[in-house]
């Protein structure tokens, strides 16, 4: 009988032994756009702002950095990544998080732009994408958190102007947003993969709690903290998580 016991108890060690650790995973960011109920589409004149104008989209470029992952242990995945997205450079769209650790995860938090430990001369490496995106207005630094531009019809008079919507630190005022959003349902990395996609619903910079005028603000408004300050406030509502689909 003691054989018998000695024998199980050796065979359960056993079992237990051979069971694998949790291992870290892999969770893949795509970084897409819509505006209102519509796809994103360049150059067609299908939109309409809540200020009444017909609109069309011709340029879309950010930055989003300090990316978390949180787990529902308290701890999370931390990254001081830097992520750029182009829309039309299909290179810029995905994101890929490596060496996620094995756990369940339920939010994600990331910065929209660049926060003042980053958003400074030379923050950046000096890539001729970074350069582009350099802040050139005298007695501030570092880069635009976004460049969104189009041209719009006024009112439908049929009269088209441009409008340029760069975002950025303007004056000495941070304008960058942190953003923490819950995942459709939770995900568990245990070596897997996950793809976790990101909509940026991009009529909502222009709408709640605020009604962004384009005719209002004019072309230029780098150097204007309060229409800053309306696009900071509407920006609140920007970003979701359309799904999360493991791969």
């Amino acid at each position: 009988m003691k054989k018998i016991i000695g024998l199980c108890v050796l065979v359960i060690l056993l079992m237990t032994a051979c069971k694998e650790d949790p291992e870290p995973g892999t969770v893949v960011l795509n970084f897409e756009q819509k505006v209102g109920n519509q796809a994103l589409q360049f150059d067609n004149m299908i939109y309409t702002s809540p200020a009444g104008h017909p609109f069309l989209v011709s340029r879309l470029k950010y930055y989003v950095s300090n990316i978390s992952l949180h787990n529902t242990d308290g701890t999370s995945y931390d990254t001081d990544i830097v992520h750029y997205r182009e829309e039309g450079v299909d290179e810029t769209k995905t994101l890929t998080l490596e060496k996620v650790p094995a756990g369940t995860y339920d939010r994600i938090s990331f910065i929209y732009g660049l926060d003042e430990n980053i958003n400074v001369d030379g923050g950046l490496e000096n890539t001729l994408t970074n350069i582009n995106m350099e802040w050139p207005i005298p007695g501030d630094q570092g880069y635009h958190y976004m460049k969104f531009e189009g041209r719009y019809d006024s009112l439908a008079t049929g009269v088209i102007k441009n409008f340029n919507l760069h975002t950025g630190a303007t004056q000495g005022n941070q304008n960058y947003i942190p953003f923490t959003i819950n995942l459709p349902s939770p995900i568990t990395i245990d070596k897997n993969s996950w793809e976790v996609d990101m909509m940026m619903d991009m009529m909502e910079w222009l709408q709640n709690p605020n009604v962004y005028d384009f005719a209002e603000f004019g072309q230029a408004i780098m150097m204007n903290q309060n229409a800053q300050l309306v696009l900071k406030a509407n920006g609140a509502d920007v970003w979701s998580v359309d799904k999360v689909v493991q791969q």
